[in-house]
């Protein structure tokens, strides 16, 4: 576990500082004539930062941008997390799962954890709903950069820096602060913001008294976030360790940070100097590793560990190898050292704006009409119906209950059918998700044997006619190579057709589902197979060829294996 714990003190590093300074200055006066002007002066316009680059040095159309102390400015993103209700979360497992490195095997995996938001559409600003994506959401915002020097010190200090001329740091993600620092910090900002910009922050409908308020991400916040939010799929939120890059790209177009070989590593850069993560934040990877608000429990057994350490640190830095830069990476760093509150030069923080999860006006009673609806019916089967719901019974119980006591217990049952029915509808969700998945795969399964058939097939006919031809020794080793391409066109073969068994299984099973749950799994799919890319084109046409076998098997329509690899083929990958 390694902390980066800087371990001098100020007094230590100032006079440090100092002596390479006046080295620095005798240097100077030493190269005098022989030094380069063209050098000097590319120096100094690399030394050159405004104002601007220290708070949005790459604006977009998408920024939502909050006033600071000084004539500064914050700028959030909004992230958008799929909602079916006021008390719907969508399933999160953040961490990687670190195969390469078993002394992490207890710190580094993946494990599962739920994430939702707590302003609605109607929460939000009407200049922010015009950025909102489309659907059932639930919201919070982002800070677009990493806090740089120049906005810590607007908020920190007594006196506003000096914005005119802010010096070559003042564009850098603001370290060496402690955890304490950084709460305080955005405790320090949302009071400046109700005092001096409070239309500023999202508001609850119907609730003149709450308001959302800035504060240190949760680390699945966090992680959510950093692997692109909204933007990206489930596919790519469950099984992948990296934001999706595009074709020629590298995670060094997205990240400062120490690589394993070649380029010389690089010091701590400006804000905003590499391209932004899908959601359109920068330096989630590499540069400042970043605080979150949880403390650190091991990730095992899918789960967390109940001891609660010392906080958790994301996203790798500057020092970081290539493996210390995926987002779901986890590290624990400890509020203090025997010398005080902890802080590392490498360690740095970005905001999020949220607020409560039960403000006032309609929201009480909407909740309480949202649990009351909760798990009171059954998912649908197969063919539409509804099982015979055991909640039915328990409430012709409770009517005719003969104490109090029977009463309770009564409740108290049907509350907990009631949450069990709860996580069957979202674990039946899930597994629809993953039929349907399972499928989409296995058509490109089939398609890649079908392939490599056809092509052994064109090599033996061509050994076949270099055959007729060939004499001694020549056709001796033809005879070998021919009797192994038997055998493995023989395996493949069989590969397809139990392929296509598995295959038709599949649409068998996902041809049970009910209308409303195949219609939910399917639209989750789409969404994760959305992008531009040929991958995901081609995964786009598969699921639709799914779709199609599903629904063909719905009507009663006979659905033969020849029928299905036929449809495969012919909707072979461009």
């Amino acid at each position: 576990m390694r902390y980066n714990v800087r371990p001098f003190s100020r007094a230590t590093l100032l006079r440090g500082l100092a002596a390479t300074v006046s080295c620095s200055l005798v240097f100077t006066l030493l190269l005098g004539p022989w030094a380069s002007r063209p050098a000097l002066a590319a120096l100094a316009r690399k030394a050159e930062v405004s104002t601007a680059d220290a708070f949005n040095p790459k604006p977009s159309d998408t920024d939502i941008i909050l006033p600071m102390p000084c004539g500064l400015s914050m700028v959030f993103k909004l992230v958008a997390v799929p909602a079916k209700g006021l008390l719907w979360d969508m399933p999160m497992r953040p961490g990687v799962d670190d195969s390469a490195h078993q002394e992490r095997a207890y710190y580094d995996r993946r494990f599962n954890t739920a994430l939702s938001g707590t302003f609605t559409l109607d929460d939000l600003p009407a200049a922010w709903r015009k950025l909102a994506p489309q659907g059932q959401n639930f919201f919070y915002l982002v800070a677009k950069y990493e806090v740089s020097n120049l906005q810590w010190r607007a908020i920190m200090d007594n006196a506003c820096p000096d914005t005119a001329q802010p010096g070559a740091e003042a564009a850098r993600p603001v370290t060496d602060i402690s955890w304490y620092d950084a709460v305080d910090f955005t405790r320090r900002y949302t009071t400046w913001l109700l005092q001096n910009a409070p239309d500023s922050l999202p508001r609850f409908a119907g609730d003149q008294r709450n308001v959302g308020f800035v504060r240190l991400p949760t680390e699945t916040e966090w992680e959510y976030a950093a692997r692109g939010g909204q933007t990206a799929g489930s596919q790519l939120l469950l099984q992948e360790n990296f934001f999706a890059l595009q074709p020629g790209e590298s995670k060094a177009d997205y990240a400062v940070y120490r690589p394993e070989q070649g380029a010389r590593a690089e010091g701590m850069a400006n804000i905003g100097t590499r391209k932004p993560n899908p959601l359109g934040i920068y330096d989630t990877a590499g540069n400042a590793a970043e605080m979150v608000l949880d403390t650190f429990r091991f990730s095992m057994a899918g789960r967390l560990h109940g001891s609660a350490g010392g906080f958790v640190r994301k996203g790798g830095s500057f020092l970081s190898s290539d493996a210390e830069i995926l987002p779901g990476r986890r590290e624990e760093t400890p509020f203090f050292m025997a010398d005080g509150p902890a802080h590392a030069r490498d360690l740095g923080f970005r905001p999020v704006i949220s607020g409560i999860n039960t403000p006032g006006g309609e929201r009480p009673q909407e909740l309480t009409a949202e649990w009351n609806k909760a798990g009171e019916k059954l998912a649908p089967l197969a063919d539409g119906q509804t099982a015979r719901n055991p909640l039915d019974e328990l409430d012709r119980l409770l009517a005719a209950a003969p104490d109090e006591a029977s009463r309770k217990n009564l409740q108290q049952l049907r509350n907990t059918i009631k949450e069990n029915n709860i996580m069957l509808e979202r674990q039946k969700q899930l597994e629809a998700q993953s039929l349907l998945r399972t499928g989409v795969y296995m058509i490109e399964t089939i398609r890649n044997y079908s392939i490599r058939r056809n092509s052994l097939k064109t090599q033996m006919e061509s050994m076949e006619r270099d055959k007729a031809t060939a004499k001694g020794a020549e056709l001796e080793k033809l005879k070998k190579i021919l009797d192994t391409a038997k055998r493995g066109m023989v395996m493949l073969d069989t590969s397809i057709a139990k392929s296509l068994t598995f295959y038709r299984s599949k649409v068998e099973e996902s041809a049970l589902l009910s209308p409303e749950v195949l219609a939910a799994a399917n639209e989750s799919l789409v969404k994760d197979f959305s992008g531009a890319d040929p991958f995901n084109e081609n995964m786009h046409t598969n699921l639709e060829l799914y779709r199609l076998h599903i629904d063909t098997l719905r009507k009663n329509k006979v659905l033969s294996r020849e029928a299905m690899q036929k449809d495969i083929l012919e909707r072979r990958f461009q």
